[in-house]
């Protein structure tokens, strides 16, 4: 049987996308906040372009490259802004807020994630990657005690900074943060508009959650009512609250950070228990023996990344979490220096 020229382009079209159809699949599949996909990723862009785009809707783009275990190397253009405040004034590498066009994210692992944050270390210093790792626990810790949170993904990021038509390059360590669009999805709630909200309309678990997470990981730099560090959503019935950047706490210990004056605290490793007094007891209670039955997977999960600080940060950061369960532990202390405390 003689074939023509149509039925062999026809059979020719058919065998390349079922060559490439696995490879697109995997694409389609891939879930950016998996686990061990060993993520890389480059962005190229001039500093000077970036910084001077201050408003929160200007964005500049960028060529990414990218790839991880099961990811074919691949480059996409991104669109990218500084975000923040406080490092956003002081540090030499800014907090990015990231954007992938719809056209661009198809059939990629950014597909169903085309808003994200991406934190970076502040100055270009030797040891600059530790505050990274040590914000990204405070993250992972908080997926032990709270099924509504907001997903990491770490990434070996390579920076190529445009300055006088000459590139420079700089490693680091950085993790993506989920948008908030993500977490309200999957759990089938609402975001909350940003303003103003009395923290009494925050249900009791996740206020309580909320306050005695901050407590442990030494976080005063947070507000429920101004949603500064705090992410809100609306389950149809009371708000809830989930906390995010962690760079002014006790466990981060920033260099940078200062503890708010009023607060009479001398350094930020130095715990404040700042949530309310109006809070059901009982809800207490079961919160309070959810972190103590926690306590060996955020412990495992600290020893995880043991090879990423000196030895002197990682027995301070083993002692700061045995510090809190030794509080909360403890009937007495629990009594002085948490439920009496609190506010209101």
């Amino acid at each position: 049987m003689k074939i023509n020229k149509q039925t062999k382009k026809i059979l020719l079209i058919s065998i390349l996308y079922f060559l490439n159809f696995g490879n697109i699949l995997h694409s389609q599949e891939s879930d950016l906040f998996s686990e061990d996909i060993n993520l890389k990723a480059q962005l190229s862009f001039d500093f000077k372009d970036l910084y001077k785009s201050t408003n929160d809707s200007t964005f500049i783009k960028s060529q990414m490259i990218y790839s991880g275990n099961g990811i074919s190397e691949d480059t996409i253009t991104v669109r990218i802004r500084v975000r923040g405040n406080f490092r956003k004034k002081i540090c030499y590498f800014k907090p990015i807020r990231l954007e992938v066009r719809k056209k661009q994210a198809e059939n990629t692992i950014f597909q169903n994630n085309r808003k994200l944050k991406l934190v970076v270390p502040c100055q270009n210093e030797k040891g600059k990657d530790e505050l990274i790792y040590k914000e990204m626990l405070a993250y992972k810790f908080y997926e032990h005690v709270s099924e509504i949170h907001l997903k990491t993904q770490p990434v070996s990021l390579k920076i190529i900074e445009i300055k006088n038509n000459k590139e420079i390059e700089h490693n680091m360590f950085a993790f993506l943060v989920e948008d908030d669009s993500k977490v309200a999805k999957r759990h089938d709630i609402k975001k909350f508009p940003k303003r103003r909200v009395s923290p009494l309309t925050v249900s009791d678990s996740s206020a309580i959650n909320f306050a005695l997470f901050s407590y442990m990981i030494g976080n005063t730099d947070w507000s429920m009512a101004y949603q500064h560090n705090t992410e809100m959503f609306f389950n149809g019935k009371k708000l809830i609250a989930v906390p995010y950047d962690f760079d002014h706490s006790g466990l981060v210990n920033a260099y940078y950070a200062k503890p708010n004056p009023m607060l009479k605290i001398n350094s930020v490793t130095e715990r404040v228990y700042r949530g309310l007094c109006r809070r059901d007891p009982k809800t207490f209670s079961n919160i309070r023996n959810l972190y103590i039955a926690k306590e060996e997977e955020i412990l495992n999960t600290l020893n995880k990344y043991e090879g990423k600080f000196n030895e002197k940060e990682f027995l301070r950061l083993t002692q700061y979490i045995q510090s809190f369960y030794d509080i909360i532990k403890s009937d007495n202390d629990f009594k002085l220096k948490i439920l009496s405390k609190c506010r209101g």
